[in-house]
Parts: structure tokens; C-alpha cells; sequence
């Protein structure tokens, strides 16, 4: 085969990588990993789906798809450390093929995203928590070096990667391809949801409850990521609007109360967004929602019924608090950590600070959570923590309401809904997968409001409207790089 023609190959192979079909592909077979259990397959084939995909596409956003798979099938496989630690070998080749990917594709790093500044100090907060009081053993130890540079420097060089290689591009809309993603990602937790009911079906109908998952709030979390996106996705597949409810029902079949709740809260911030500025489909979300409220309604004897299980777990704990009888294990995580930010209120504990192990010692490789992040800021990293993560989070939001564009509003109820998980759970300190995944976002939103044109919201009985890129010569997207 001459060069022409191979390069002709792989530049269609590429483009495929990118596409729909392509990524339904993907579904399919990660569908019959995770359905059938066969977890710990499922992560190694997508992983290496992932190194594969690093060398032959030139375009960072192909990798995406198979990476949110990954996760979504890893989730499942609950404290499997010593499982995956066996396959060190393939860690490394991974690493091998992301380096090659940038050596091939090479592009100067930039750091010039608005966002840089909050991050570098709140990396700074991170790699100071804890001094003077963390033992160096503890600061020293695998699992605190991965999450001091995973939430600290790493993340910043994560963010130069992906403001500097996801720009907009003339052969798609990178907009598009995003929310196309998310919302394949929600289909797929859904449908490994569903399949686990249907799959224990006979226990469902005779105990007429919900079934015990321990994945319950990480797939929660993820599919709370992705509602916003399937509301988005409306603008050009109406029946998107329903996968957003869809989502939300199969949040409530997990059983997680932080996900019922905050989910909940979730659905009303997009339904109102959606309905208050998406003029073309403000019937569509209002007869949806009204069809809803009416089954709730007729069939509410039985909703509380079958979801009550959740509700009553919620409602005990919350009366724990009230009488003074707690017996939630987040409960004291709360108390300790507030104790141990008023004992260390400078720099706080440290991430990898272990003496709270007593009240909830978790999953191999993994740090003693607060499992709420503001408590995790204060009693991790002090007063700088909370000064650091504080002007990152106002940045953030300034960012995303700097332009208020459809796309923008919903990586804003996409990031605040993973705020508010983040309060009852580990969330925004898990850096892999959703601290990255967030960082990706706002790396995108940043490159499409100076490269791609969107639909900025309005309240006005005119049609809506385009806006064009910002005015940033120096920063507008490069053309797209020929095939080496």
C-alpha cells in the first residue's frame, strides 16, 4: 500500500473515531461487559481501546467515549485494587501511548486559560496540607502523592492539555460531539440499571423493593453529569428532552438518597433553565413535565411504595441528627472533620492524613473521605484551602456566565449538580474520573467561546441566535493538523 493511500486510510479511520456510529459501537460491547459481569475484562479491553485510540487519532476528543466507559464499567468493580495492580504491565503501555499520542501530534503547550491562576492555587493549598502536622509517612505514601498531584499540578498540566488540543474544528461541531457523548454515557448507565433489575427480576417482584447496588452513587453521579446534556441535546433530537427523565428515574433505582435529592434539584434547575430560555421547546418540556406530574399523581401510592426504602433511609438519618441517636457513618465523618479543621485550621490535615480511619476506613488506595467537600477543604487543607478553593469556584462561575450561551448553561448545571453530590460524597475530589472530566469542560467552554459559534439564551419572542467566538486573535483555533 503506497503512503498516499494509507494516508487516505487512516485519515477516514479517524474521522470515524469521531463519529456516532462509531461510538455506539462502543456502547454495544461495553454494554455485554458490564451486563454480564464481566467487569474486570470490560476495563482492560476499553483501556487498551483507549491506548489504541491515543496513537492512531490525532484529535484528543476520539478518546473520550471510550475513557467515560471505562469509568462507568470500573465503577462497578468496587474496592478491586488488588485486581488491577496485577495489570501494572498495561499501566505502563497506557502511559506510553498517551506520550506517544502528544509526540506524534506535537503542539506547544498553552496555559493561558482564564481558569490557570485558581488552579495553581488551589494546587499550592493541596501540596500544603497538612504540613507541620501529617506524618511524613503518611504525606509521603502512594496514596497521598497520587491525590496531591491528581487534585493539584497534574490537574493544571490536564487542563494546559486539553485547552491547547480540544479546539473547535471545521469538520464537526466540538459542541455537539461532547453533548453526544454525555448523553450515550447517561444511556449506558441507564441501560446497566435497568439490565440489573431485569436480570434479578424475580427478587424485584417479591420483595416489591428497590435492589442493593454498591455502585449506587457513582453511577448517580455520573448520571447527573449527563442530565443537562440530554436537555441540550433537544435542540437537535427532541426525544433527548425524555432521556433526561430517564436518567433521573433510573438515579432513583440505584437507591441513593444523595442522588434522589440532589438529582431532584437538579431536574428542576434544568427544567426551569430549559423552559425559561428554550422558546422553540418551552411546550415540549411543559407537556413532559405536566405528563409527569399527572402519573406521580395517579401512581403515587405505589411510587412511595416501591422507592420508599430510600426515602426512609434518608428520613432516618436525618432524625438521627435531630435526637441526638446517629448511627450514619457520614454523620461523624462530618464531626471529625470539622474538629480537625479547628484543631489545624491553617493548612488542615493533609489528603493523605489516615487517622480518621476509625470512623470510615474505605477502599484500598484510597484516602479517609470526609465525603463532603466543603468539610474536606477545611479539614484537609485550612483556611488556604478554603481561600484557594473558594476564588477557583467563583472563576468558574464567572467563566461560565461570562457568555451565556445554551452550551454554557448546561456545563453549569452539569458542574453545580456535581457540587451538590459532592456534599453527601467523595465527588469532586475523586480526580479520576470527575474532577477531570469537569476540568475538560470548562477547558471546552473556554476554546468554544473563542472558536465556535453558539445559541445564546434569551427570553424574547425573537428566535434565538447565534453569538460569534470572542475576539482573541492570538488564541483563535489552529487549523486542523495535517495526518502525520
Amino acid at each position: 500500500m503506497d503512503r498516499t493511500r494509507f494516508m487516505t486510510k487512516l485519515t477516514q479511520l479517524r474521522e470515524l473515531m469521531v463519529t456516532g456510529r462509531y461510538m455506539m459501537g462502543l456502547f454495544i460491547v461495553a454494554a455485554v461487559f458490564a451486563i454480564t459481569e464481566w467487569n474486570v475484562p470490560g476495563v482492560l479491553v476499553f483501556a487498551c481501546i483507549t491506548g489504541v485510540t491515543l496513537v492512531i487519532c490525532d484529535d484528543l476528543l476520539a478518546t473520550f467515549m471510550p475513557f467515560m466507559l471505562v469509568c462507568l464499567i470500573a465503577a462497578k468493580c468496587y474496592n478491586s485494587y488488588s485486581i488491577f495492580i496485577q495489570y501494572v504491565p498495561l499501566g505502563i503501555v497506557l502511559i506510553l501511548c498517551l506520550l506517544l499520542h502528544f509526540i506524534l501530534y506535537w503542539k506547544k503547550l498553552s496555559f493561558k486559560g482564564s481558569l490557570t491562576r485558581s488552579m495553581l492555587f488551589v494546587s499550592v493549598a493541596v501540596t500544603l496540607g497538612g504540613v507541620g502536622v501529617i506524618s511524613k509517612e503518611e504525606y509521603f505514601s502512594g496514596v497521598s502523592i497520587f491525590n496531591i498531584l491528581a487534585l493539584g499540578f497534574g490537574m493544571v498540566l490536564l487542563y494546559g492539555i486539553f485547552y491547547t488540543h480540544l479546539t473547535p474544528r471545521r469538520s464537526y461541531s466540538l459542541i455537539e460531539k461532547v453533548t453526544l457523548i454525555m448523553v450515550i454515557a447517561g444511556c449506558f448507565a441507564s441501560l446497566v440499571t435497568i439490565a440489573f433489575y431485569m436480570i434479578n427480576i424475580n427478587e424485584v417482584l417479591e420483595t416489591r423493593d428497590l435492589l442493593y447496588m454498591q455502585w449506587r452513587n457513582n453511577y448517580s453521579t455520573f448520571l447527573m453529569l449527563c442530565i443537562p446534556f440530554a436537555f441540550l441535546r433537544g435542540n437537535k433530537q427532541p426525544y433527548s428532552i425524555v432521556l433526561g427523565f430517564v436518567f433521573y428515574f433510573c438515579i432513583l433505582l440505584t437507591g441513593s438518597r444523595g442522588g434522589m435529592v440532589f438529582g431532584a434539584v437538579e431536574m428542576l434547575m434544568c427544567c426551569a433553565l430549559f423552559i425559561l430560555y428554550d422558546r422553540r421547546r418551552r411546550l415540549t418540556y411543559i407537556t413532559i413535565c405536566v405528563c409527569i406530574v399527572f402519573a406521580l399523581l395517579i401512581f403515587s401510592s405505589e411510587f412511595i411504595s416501591f422507592f420508599g426504602s430510600t426515602i426512609d433511609r434518608l428520613l432516618s438519618a436525618i432524625n438521627g441528627v435531630l435526637i441526638g441517636e446517629q448511627q450514619e457513618v457520614r454523620y461523624y465523618q462530618y464531626m471529625r472533620g470539622i474538629g480537625d479543621f479547628l484543631h489545624h485550621p491553617v493548612f488542615g490535615t493533609g489528603i493523605g492524613y489516615m487517622g480518621n480511619r476509625d470512623v470510615y476506613a474505605g477502599a484500598d488506595f484510597s484516602v479517609a473521605w470526609y465525603h463532603c467537600s466543603p468539610i474536606q477543604i477545611a479539614g484537609s487543607f485550612g483556611v488556604v484551602g478554603i481561600l484557594a478553593y473558594s476564588y477557583q469556584f467563583i472563576r468558574r462561575l464567572l467563566l461560565l456566565w461570562k457568555r451565556p450561551t445554551m452550551f454554557n448553561m448546561t456545563v453549569f448545571l452539569s458542574y453545580i449538580s456535581l457540587e451538590l453530590m459532592s456534599l453527601v460524597n467523595p465527588g469532586i475530589f475523586s480526580p479520576i474520573p470527575y474532577l477531570l472530566i469537569v476540568t475538560m469542560f470548562f477547558a471546552i467552554v473556554e476554546r468554544c467561546n473563542e472558536g465556535e459559534p453558539q445559541e445564546k439564551i434569551s427570553t424574547s419572542s425573537k428566535e434565538h441566535h447565534e453569538i460569534a467566538p470572542e475576539e482573541h486573535p492570538a488564541e483563535q483555533p489552529e487549523p486542523e493538523p495535517a495526518a502525520k
